[in-house]
């Protein structure tokens, strides 16, 4: 999935929402997730219907992201560095130098 810039942090953080519900419609994961907070099945219901929009709102709001435990981040500038001196590389723009040829 390719995230625009003009997204709004809004935008972006209703995509993450609904991810996080797919994620935690997932069999027995609320039963797991209450286990580990210690509360009950009912209490990470709530919190899912009452208050986990606002939060992830909160976080797009505040520049940050949720993302896939499973996932890196990368500052931009180093992505948009790496994309072009792949893509250099891959139209044979780059030549190798040795330290032999300096």
């Amino acid at each position: 999935m390719t995230i625009t810039l003009s997204e709004t942090p809004h935008a972006r953080s209703r995509k993450a929402f609904s991810r996080v519900l797919q994620a935690m419609g997932e069999t027995g994961r609320q039963v797991a997730l209450a286990s580990t907070l210690g509360i009950s099945e009912s209490a990470v219901s709530r919190l899912k219907t009452e208050k986990l929009e606002d939060v992830i709102t909160l976080l797009y709001v505040l520049g940050f992201k949720v993302v896939e435990s499973d996932k890196r981040c990368v500052d931009a500038k180093a992505l948009e560095f790496m994309r072009q001196i792949t893509s250099r590389a891959l139209a044979g723009e780059c030549s190798l130098m040795w330290e032999d040829d300096e």
